[in-house]
């Protein structure tokens, strides 16, 4: 399996906790040898679901990437 893990966090509207939320994910991967390697402001979980849901979306491209995910995540194992 990928050494890589992703966690979706919802950020709460106030900006000093927001900070202190940023701040203290930052420093305990820092404090155990970890290293962020991607971020992103958007969410792209919520905008490829709506992308497969739509009506004109071929059902077989999501279907041939689930299958190649998981052929992926099975070579990573192995």
């Amino acid at each position: 399996m990928s050494k890589f893990v992703t966690y979706v966090i919802r950020l709460p509207e106030d900006q000093e906790a927001k900070s202190k939320i940023v701040n203290g994910v930052r420093a305990l991967v820092e404090s155990h040898g970890g290293e962020i390697t991607a971020a992103s402001t958007e969410d792209e979980m919520t905008v490829l679901d709506m992308i497969e849901q739509h009506e004109d979306f071929p059902e077989y491209i999501a279907n041939e990437a689930r299958a190649q995910a998981k052929e992926l995540c099975t070579k990573a194992v192995h």
